[in-house]
């Protein structure tokens, strides 16, 4: 096995990004376009990890956790956060591909599902959640969903 992934890395496929190897006879603007593109695919899988985790946190009733991934930057008041943290669960979330927002921050559409009130059925809520590199270089999430 250990041949094989060696031989499809040889080849010019690397399996995890999709992207192919720089060509070793490329041009230095060539391999800094690369290397830009892996360190952001980097960047988009951290930021996407936090915004699982706190979802996850939230999902699983979690305060201290979810709170520990706020941003300092956060612009929503704190009653906001902890009435969205005291939803009623069992809960779930399905967060779908994410954009670049700006440099150093990005945004996943969230869909948000609740338990039914009464009879009624499941309360689903589309949204987003935004996610920002803080100084110390942690993800943290800016925006709610």
């Amino acid at each position: 096995m250990k041949h094989l992934l060696l031989l499809i890395a040889l080849s010019g496929f690397l399996p995890l990004t999709g992207k192919a190897i720089p060509n070793l006879n490329a041009t230095d603007s060539a391999r800094n376009k690369t290397r830009q593109a892996l360190v952001q695919d980097a960047e988009h899988l951290s930021a996407l990890a936090t915004a699982d985790r706190f979802l996850t946190a939230w999902m699983s009733d979690e305060p201290d956790i979810a709170e520990s991934l706020m941003s300092p930057t956060y612009s929503g008041s704190s009653d906001d956060l902890e009435s969205f943290l005291a939803s009623p669960c069992p809960c779930a979330f399905e967060i779908k591909h994410g954009r670049k927002a700006r440099p150093g921050a990005y945004e996943f559409p969230v869909v948000l599902l609740r338990p039914p009130a009464g009879d009624s059925r499941i309360s689903m809520q589309s949204t987003t959640i935004r996610v920002s590199k803080a100084r110390d270089d942690r993800w943290l999430v800016e925006k709610l969903p």
